[in-house]
């Protein structure tokens, strides 16, 4: 069912026909995933007069069975701005071959984990159909502290201890940033766009990210006029900040932890912002606790055996690492008094799991501390 919005896109142009105009407006043709569909919408608002379709990646093989149809359809564009990723074409068609076309133009994929250090992926993602992740109180994002508790046993009151400093210290959540410019650049350097510039205007406004793949609306609308530029398309000067909806946002927002938001000078928060969604509700916030215990809940409906992830796999394969979580974790609830030379290992919640170190995933290693910053 097409949404409210493309009806009345529909609606109005129905509207124009007949009606005199000036010279022709461009036709443009956004194809990606949701941060496409932000650029998209803030190209609609630059360019008043000009057509701007998007097609998402994710349903764009329904009408486009082979990579020649939608080149095809990209060639009636006068610019056509695209993802990295396609999905798979009967042809075997490639973006190589759809980014051969003069007027296509790549969008730089924007991920950024500085911010939001303690957030990965559960699942084994099929780089086909992106599908395979674990979904969460969080959608695909969730905490590597608290599924580590969850594997471990510890109970949710255990796992809330670990979200402090000398935690994220020990885990190299504070030596993010490096890597994180790093990767951005590559990001960047993948579809032919310098990001720097905008890099260093984004870190001047604070936390530009929703999550690590989610970034702010500002951050968008100046990838939609980057993309603007470089296909020699001239636009108005407009602040969309001040009446573009910010939709990522909408799809939920992890913090920037206190503790992460203090080390960079930005504003901090415990709360969860959770988006609406038909299975989970109302969008609402949730503190550190109120999270745990909607995670907890969500993975113990989970087979173990799905829920993985390389960076909680590799603690939990370290000897030291999870000494160090099993201390910072304290006792359980149900504890038994602690002897004198270290405390015992309990779980309140388990799950039915065993306790943390019956998996072995390989070495963990810790980053190195950040050296600069922008």
């Amino acid at each position: 069912m097409p949404s409210l919005d493309t009806v009345r896109r529909a609606q109005y142009w129905l509207s124009q026909i007949g009606k005199p105009r000036g010279p022709r407006a461009p036709r443009l043709l956004v194809l990606g995933v949701c941060q496409a569909g932000t650029v998209a919408k803030a190209m609609r608002y630059l360019l008043p007069d000009a057509q701007v379709d998007f097609l998402s990646v994710f349903s764009i093989g329904r009408g486009h069975r082979r990579l020649s149809d939608l080149i095809a359809r990209a060639d009636r564009y006068d610019a056509v701005f695209t993802h990295i990723y396609l999905p798979p074409f009967r042809d075997g068609g490639t973006i190589l071959d759809l980014r051969a076309r003069p007027n296509v133009y790549v969008i730089p994929t924007i991920a950024f984990a500085a911010y939001h250090p303690d957030v990965v992926s559960i699942g084994v993602q099929d780089h086909a159909t992106l599908r395979g992740l674990l979904s969460g109180p969080m959608g695909h994002s969730h905490s590597a502290v608290t599924l580590y508790a969850y594997l471990a046993g510890f109970s949710e009151a255990q796992a809330l201890r670990l979200f402090c400093e000398p935690v994220f210290e020990r885990l190299g959540y504070y030596a993010f940033w490096d890597e994180s410019v790093a990767s951005l650049r590559r990001l960047g350097a993948e579809a032919g766009y310098d990001l720097d510039t905008h890099l260093t205007r984004w870190a001047r406004r604070g936390c530009f990210m929703h999550s690590t793949n989610h970034p702010k609306l500002y951050v968008m609308a100046d990838i939609a006029r980057g993309l603007l530029d470089k296909a020699g398309i001239p636009f108005d000067a407009c602040d969309l900040d001040a009446f573009l909806p910010d939709d990522l946002g909408g799809m939920g927002s992890w913090p920037v932890y206190p503790e992460i938001g203090q080390h960079y000078g930005v504003p901090g928060s415990a709360l969860f912002f959770k988006a609406e969604t038909p299975r989970s509700g109302p969008a609402r916030t949730m503190t550190r606790a109120a999270y745990i215990a909607a995670a907890y809940a969500y993975y113990e409906r989970r087979p173990r055996d799905v829920l993985v992830s390389q960076r909680v796999q590799a603690w939990r394969g370290d000897p030291a690492t999870v000494d160090f979580l099993r201390v910072a974790a304290g006792p359980a609830p149900d504890a038994a008094p602690q002897p004198a030379g270290g405390m015992p290992f309990a779980a309140g919640r388990r799950a039915g799991h065993a306790p943390d170190g019956s998996i072995v995933a390989g070495g963990a290693g810790r980053l190195g501390r950040v050296s600069a910053r922008l």
